[in-house]
């Protein structure tokens, strides 16, 4: 009985394993249904409204963040711009959907014909579900629209530039190396005009690019990466200098710039040591592991350049940490680092040691050293440990406290709509149920008592009142 079930498992492994990973990621893209704007959300439909996209997008350059790209994608993509309330719940299910592409992308231009379509679609898949389950704040990575529009975009980008260098370096003819080429710059610009965190980690991909190229003396490879470096560095500092950001340092009362080196260096090390000694960033190194059986299938795949010393990749993987981190290390004082970098930080953590490990393999499949079973076991056993928790709390909130919540905020969004029929109104809202908050589908936090809060004013703004409020509870 036991032979036949093992031969059966075995028969019929990827249907098995297919389906697991799609139980796993089920309910992530069903809790869409039941998404609601948030905060930030709502912050600048009023400037589109009074100057247009184009005026609020010079506005928020001059008076708010250099962000040129992640403003322009706030601006137009954002459904409260355009007073649909309920335009978050597609967005939420589209950037999910553009995740598994994007990593869809990255497996087969990497693998190519070595990795079967459907393989490949697994695999992007289960990348997918480990990352969604792994997350800082699943919130903000999978449902808040402005921050992923703002982190989550630009951090596919760090995938797809290098993939698009890496395809115009190999090109065969000229038309095609001027497409990968205007891909990559394209890439490039707009990463630069999204946050400092993917500045930085781009910046450090780019050194590594450039470094290596010089060190097997690939003169033609080094030019590449160093005028596309400079296109980085000239189009970061237009984002990084631009007014807004001096600007923001005297409006944004979150911010708290660090007095002097001793005080940035104290905030950085406290931040890295808090990231470096959480179960997912201690848990990934070990997760490479379960997929060298692939990696060794694919490993004549591998691009020419992409053979690198496994210490080398660390201590770049490390690099990119310090100085992704190193921005709020000094403009704020909040330990532990806030989730939605935190986020972009496990990406970088989650698919870079997947990445080192594969260029560390040896060219031969034949000379690569086999993990042994009880291991592949056992580390097996912990992810799906993290991966069902994950999930498990999703189908909890599907089942119990997705509905509530949006219940809750569709009838608050009707009361705030009819207060705003008449002028100058200032509304108190009576203070909900208080539902299990499992940091997946609802925020972290919501209305306040106090109508001077950041959240309350925002729809206050939006519905045209003068002030909104929560009642005391009782």
């Amino acid at each position: 009985m036991d032979s036949r079930l093992v031969r059966w498992v075995t028969g019929n492994w990827w249907g098995l394993l297919a389906t697991v990973v799609s139980l796993g990621l089920l309910p992530l893209l069903l809790l869409c249904y039941y998404n609601q704007p948030y905060a930030d959300d709502f912050s600048w439909t009023p400037e589109v409204e009074a100057y247009g996209f184009w005026g609020a997008q010079r506005r928020l350059f001059i008076n708010w963040s250099g962000r040129y790209f992640t403003n322009w994608l706030q601006l137009v993509g954002n459904p409260l711009n355009h007073r649909w309330l309920q335009g978050v719940q597609l967005t939420a299910i589209i950037s999910q959907l553009l995740r598994l592409i994007v990593l869809y992308a990255v497996v087969r231009l990497l693998t190519g014909r070595q990795l079967r379509r459907r393989d490949a679609g697994l695999l992007a898949a289960g990348l997918a579900l480990v990352y969604s389950s792994m997350v800082a704040s699943t919130f903000s990575a999978l449902y808040y629209f402005t921050e992923i529009v703002v982190y989550q975009v630009p951090a596919w980008l760090l995938l797809l530039v290098p993939l698009a260098i890496d395809r115009l370096q190999r090109a065969p003819r000229r038309s095609a190396r001027w497409i990968w080429g205007l891909l990559a710059g394209a890439g490039i610009i707009a990463v630069a005009g999204s946050n400092e965190l993917t500045i930085a980690l781009l910046s450090v991909i780019m050194l590594l690019g450039t470094g290596l190229s010089l060190w097997r003396r690939q003169w033609a490879s080094a030019r590449v990466w160093v005028g596309l470096g400079t296109l980085l560095a000239v189009a970061g500092a237009v984002a990084l200098l631009a007014p807004g950001n001096t600007s923001r340092l005297a409006l944004d009362n979150s911010l708290r710039p660090s007095a002097s080196i001793q005080e940035a260096l104290a905030r950085l090390f406290s931040l890295l040591r808090h990231l470096l000694t959480s179960p997912a960033f201690l848990v990934i190194p070990a997760f490479v592991l379960l997929l060298r059986p692939i990696a060794a299938q694919v490993a004549p795949a591998r691009p020419p350049g992409l053979r690198i010393p496994l210490l080398l990749s660390a201590a770049v993987l490390l690099a990119g940490l310090i100085v992704g981190t190193l921005p709020y290390a000094l403009t704020w004082a909040r330990i532990p680092l806030i989730p939605r970098a935190a986020n972009i930080l496990i990406w970088w953590w989650l698919l870079g040691w997947l990445l080192a490990g594969w260029a560390s393999l040896p060219v031969q499949p034949a000379a690569i050293t086999p993990i042994p079973a009880a291991a592949r076991g056992l580390l097996g056993a912990a992810l799906a440990a993290v991966i069902v928790m994950a999930s498990g709390h999703a189908y909890l909130d599907l089942r119990h406290e997705a509905p509530a919540f949006a219940a809750q905020w569709q009838s608050r969004f009707a009361t705030l709509k009819q207060a705003g029929l008449t002028p100058h109104s200032r509304l108190t809202l009576q203070p909900q149920p208080v539902l299990i908050n499992r940091q997946i589908i609802m925020p972290p936090l919501g209305l306040a008592e106090s109508p001077d809060y950041g959240i309350n004013t925002r729809l206050a703004t939006w519905f045209g009142l003068d002030s909104v409020r929560v009642g005391a509870v009782p």
